[in-house]
């Protein structure tokens, strides 16, 4: 795919299925007499993704900023998901000190140069 290629998401159906995963779930829990419901739980996880996914996607149909994270980082932040939700209480230390660690390493901002301010402003 070349870099100028719009990839067109349909953001509406996106929202129209989020709408009828979350309703599907609001009916089961209405209507159901079982005390564990599989598609309650289906419904309501596909709505919350897809309702996650809509409110991501940009309104003019393109991908935005995402289509410019390399493959390299995506990998990353999977990884660190997965390592915060196996082990919570050992990695969330670790990830405050590799923000911290982060923050103090990334390039200073470039000092501006003063403003020159017409008589008007004055």
């Amino acid at each position: 795919m070349s870099e100028n290629q719009k990839v067109t998401i349909n953001r509406g159906l996106v929202g129209w299925l989020a709408l009828v995963s979350l309703l599907g779930a609001g009916a089961s829990f209405l209507f159901e007499a079982d005390e564990v419901n599989v598609w309650q739980g289906i419904f309501t996880r596909v709505g919350i993704v897809l309702t996650a996914l809509w409110m991501a996607l940009p309104k003019d149909g393109t991908l935005g900023n995402w289509a410019n994270v390399s493959l390299t980082t995506l990998i990353g932040i999977v990884a660190a998901i997965f390592v915060v939700a196996r082990n919570p209480r050992q990695s969330v230390p670790i990830l405050l000190a590799v923000a911290a660690i982060g923050r103090l390493l990334r390039p200073r901002d470039k000092p501006r140069p003063p403003r020159e301010f017409s008589e008007r402003d004055k």
